[in-house]
């Protein structure tokens, strides 16, 4: 696990920009955090960095939603699982999304844990400040080596930021 302080905007969206820059397929992210923690400005800067041209926004009404990708994989899956709180996770076929072509990147994840694979790295939001964040990455206990190396990249680039 490490910790990292965001004092900006900027520096959260190019935390995001260098992950995409390391990602792989078939890689789950998940992001967690309150509401306006800066989750969305992080997938915005991702699939941005990925080549998407057209607006990214959550997807809190329709849970998922699905850009093609023409580097890195055939898609990015942006999942907003918010409204999946009171229940609801069951109608969804998520393993439709999850792939080893896909990138996927998870908001909300507690409410629909027992759908997704047990391979990912945690980025964890938390506010300090109007401005600041402090973002906890974190990987999970049963990963596999691809998550693995993303994760030790992601550390060193931070490490060369801060």
């Amino acid at each position: 696990m490490m910790k990292y302080t965001s004092h900006s905007l900027t520096e959260t969206q190019a935390l995001a920009k260098t992950l995409a820059q390391i990602i792989q397929p078939g890689s789950l992210i998940l992001l967690s955090g309150p509401l306006g923690s800066g989750k969305t400005a992080f997938t915005q800067a991702f699939g941005q960095t990925l080549g998407i041209q057209r607006a990214i926004k959550s997807p809190t009404y329709t849970i998922v939603k699905e850009y093609e990708l023409d580097q890195v994989a055939d898609r990015l899956i942006h999942i907003d699982a918010y409204r999946l709180e009171e229940g609801g996770a069951d109608t969804v076929d998520f393993e439709q999304f999850l792939d080893p072509r896909t990138l996927c990147l998870v908001e909300w994840p507690e409410f629909i844990m027992d759908y997704l694979p047990k391979e990912y790295i945690k980025i964890q939001f938390e506010l300090i400040d109007k401005q600041q964040r402090q973002i906890v990455i974190s990987l999970s206990p049963q990963a596999d080596q691809k998550h693995e190396t993303i994760y030790q990249d992601l550390l060193r680039h931070i490490e060369r930021i801060d």
